[in-house]
């Protein structure tokens, strides 16, 4: 007779899990109801497969877990647990489709502990690099409520609105960055290219410069005789400055540096305040306690200034105090934040005022964008056409000094 692993719940919603024999599922199913639990999981007894494992691995070629991948997995998970198809099958349909090597061996992993009797909390739980303690919690507590399907679901809106957050905010700083890469281009073609021809006509021609083509030309042989240097020192510069900031001193500083920046200091606040509203809104409404929630924003927390004050919530929330009072001594979150927090407080309902003020600041995040870009690009475009404007004079106010015949003293 063959055995079945089964994870059940009793009526008080633990945990069981064992070893049960059986003619089929339906018959240990079955047993299990007659003894007052409520099968969440049940698969037959058998040895893992390497092979198809192995096959799997040698067509993912990606190695890290991105937030797409998360956001995959959730929404996957979730759609086949609401559906009724077992955890054990729905790990293994979901296996097949992720394109993550790192995850595809974790949810392997996942699978032969769940098999074994594991829930899918601990098991999860293994594997602290891929899955972190927001995962953790809402699948515990939806283990724990009979929910699981509602709280995946949950996981999957989180980490859709982060990844929105943060793609706006690359959107912010890769414009600008961009432009400033066409404008170094442009100078390059200028300084090493067309300059030192123009430079050695006017020489032959024994011309007085005028004093913009000489600063040009100054520029010029200058950059094409300490080239290396040029390419080197920011290299070097470059270096030294990613090993400071994978520090811990570097990263406060960096932390402390973006939210003091005078054009982008209002992007950096609302991200991290969409961030912060966002978590606290999706832990709470499943049901995790609020100082642990807390504890779990502040490990996770992008930005160590903001890490810090979250710390400090939660010290003063363990002593019996609510949000609002020690939010509004940090100095980090606004009045309307504090004020909405305390009437959520007030009501009992901070979870859903949490998820209004995380679509104000995701509104915030994108409107200060869509400003941005349409400033940066005349300012830009005017900052290109001065540079261009200048080294165009440069080189043909000699040209218009040799078709005069004259010289510009």
């Amino acid at each position: 007779m063959p055995s079945y692993l089964y994870v059940a719940r009793d009526q008080h919603g633990l945990p069981h899990t064992g070893q049960l024999d059986g003619l089929n599922e339906d018959d240990v199913v079955a047993v299990l109801q007659r003894r007052g639990l409520l099968v969440t999981s049940i698969s037959k007894k058998t040895l893992i497969r390497q092979r198809p494992l192995a096959r799997r691995i040698e067509r993912r070629l990606r190695a890290g877990v991105t937030v797409d991948d998360q956001v995959f997995l959730c929404q996957q998970l979730a759609t086949l647990v609401e559906a009724g198809v077992p955890l054990l099958k729905s790990l293994e349909v979901v296996s097949a489709q992720v394109e993550s090597r790192a995850l595809l061996l974790a949810l392997e992993h996942i699978r032969h502990d769940v098999r074994g009797g594991s829930t899918l909390a601990a098991a999860l739980a293994r594997h602290p690099a891929t899955f972190s303690k927001l995962w953790l919690n809402l699948v515990e507590a939806g283990e724990a409520g009979g929910h699981l399907a509602q709280s995946l679901t949950q996981l999957a809106v989180h980490f859709e609105s982060m990844r929105h957050i943060r793609n706006e905010a690359k959107t912010a700083l890769t414009y600008p960055a961009l432009l400033l890469a066409v404008a170094a281009g442009v100078c390059l073609i200028f300084v090493y290219w067309l300059i030192p021809k123009f430079t050695g006509m006017f020489v032959a021609q024994h011309l007085e410069l005028p004093l913009i083509t000489r600063m040009v030309v100054g520029i010029s042989e200058a950059s094409r005789r300490y080239a290396l240097m040029i390419f080197f020192v920011p290299v070097a510069v470059g270096s030294l400055l990613q090993r400071y900031l994978a520090t811990e001193s570097g990263q406060w500083t960096r932390d402390r540096l973006v939210l003091r920046l005078p054009i982008f200091q209002q992007l950096f606040e609302s991200v991290q305040l969409a961030e912060f509203s966002r978590s606290l809104s999706t832990l709470l409404e499943s049901g995790v306690p609020l100082l642990t929630t807390l504890e779990i924003l502040e490990n996770s927390s992008t930005n160590k200034v903001y890490g810090q004050a979250i710390g400090r919530l939660r010290e003063e929330v363990k002593e019996g105090k609510t949000m609002a009072e020690p939010m509004a001594e940090t100095g980090l979150f606004p009045p309307i934040v504090v004020q909405m927090v305390q009437v959520g407080e007030e009501i009992g309902e901070l979870a859903k005022m949490a998820g209004r003020i995380a679509k104000y600041y995701e509104e915030r995040t994108g409107m200060f964008i869509a400003r941005m870009t349409r400033l940066f690009e005349p300012i830009a475009i005017l900052v290109m056409a001065v540079v261009v404007l200048f080294v165009v004079l440069s080189i043909f106010l000699p040209i218009f000094q040799m078709a005069g015949g004259g010289g510009l003293r």
